[in-house]
């Protein structure tokens, strides 16, 4: 627990450190202008030239600043670090500054529930939402960064909306962190109850409740050892990232890659998930649209199984 204690004291030194280097407005803008610059690279004076700093002796202080963490001294001039590529990656993600709203706006796609038209909204709680206006059905909630609103239609900011999700779910359950990129731990956990008591650690969250699945009997649920990133996945998911299942799904005209998730019986009817054990958690997964009969069991340790 000590140990524990002082590596996060640690981190937190570290990364105070970190920020207190960008926290003046001509190291910020040293790094957008690299980040403009052809090949993220400039010489002394065009740098000096591109953020518009008349003080040599300050723009040269506060340049030294980030030399050997966010910039790197070549032998041309001065070039744009990974460090300050992930900087200017959180910034221009949006979510620091950027308040936007999109919606609803109709979609091609029915509600699963009542058939009736399916709509996209977005908020300034950045959450990206799929739903139906008639039955209140809630198909997908998920985040979504500002940055995937700018620039695209509505149709393209859908788009994108879901195969960022697709992406982000499958790196987490390969037990890779899409964000942080540490390990991350993966568990099958139920609502089902046996002998009065709740198996799996669903229950113990408040904030289950409002999640867009929490009538599902199963889901995934995800926890980064490094980051806060820590969340539930529809079990149906796990489909997705194994190429065996994704061949039968094509074969019985599900194309699981072009089908948004929100149009996916799999992954968002709570009735194709059963649980068929929970010590050790065994579930089946069942393809309602599909062509013929198929169904899918997934284990404790997410060995994926397709039923003959």
């Amino acid at each position: 627990m000590a140990s524990e204690q002082s590596d996060r004291t640690q981190v937190a030194t570290d990364a105070e450190s970190a920020f207190m280097t960008l926290s003046h407005d001509l190291r910020l803008e040293i790094l957008l202008a690299l980040w403009d610059a052809p090949g993220f690279s400039l010489s002394f004076s065009e740098l000096r030239k591109a953020v518009g700093e008349r003080d040599s002796g300050s723009f040269t202080y506060h340049l030294s600043e980030l030399q050997d963490q966010f910039v790197a001294k070549t032998d041309d001039g001065y070039e744009l670090q990974y460090p300050g590529h992930r900087v200017l990656d959180a910034i221009q993600s949006g979510v620091f500054h950027d308040q936007v709203t999109v919606g609803p706006v109709g979609l091609d796609d029915d509600c699963r529930e009542c058939g009736e038209q399916l709509t996209f909204e977005y908020d300034t709680d950045y959450i990206a939402r799929i739903r139906c206006s008639d039955c209140g059905n809630r198909a997908l909630e998920w985040p979504f960064d500002p940055g995937g609103i700018a620039e695209r239609d509505s149709d393209a900011i859908v788009a994108a909306f879901d195969r960022r999700t697709k992406l982000i779910w499958s790196c987490a359950l390969d037990g890779i962190c899409p964000f942080c990129a540490g390990q991350i731990n993966r568990e099958l956990t139920s609502r089902v109850h046996e002998q009065g008591a709740c198996i799996g650690v669903i229950e113990q969250l408040d904030r289950y409740d409002e999640y867009f699945a929490r009538d599902h009997p199963a889901v995934v649920a995800v926890d980064c050892e490094r980051c806060s990133f820590y969340s539930f996945i529809p079990v149906g998911v796990v489909l997705l990232t194994r190429p065996a299942v994704t061949g039968k799904l094509y074969d019985v005209d599900i194309d699981s890659r072009e089908t948004p998730l929100w149009d996916l019986g799999f992954v968002v009817d709570s009735d194709s998930v059963t649980v068929l054990q929970t010590d050790p958690m065994c579930v089946e997964v069942s393809i309602p649209d599909a062509t013929e009969s198929l169904a899918v069991t997934i284990d404790e340790s997410f060995t994926v199984t397709v039923e003959d």
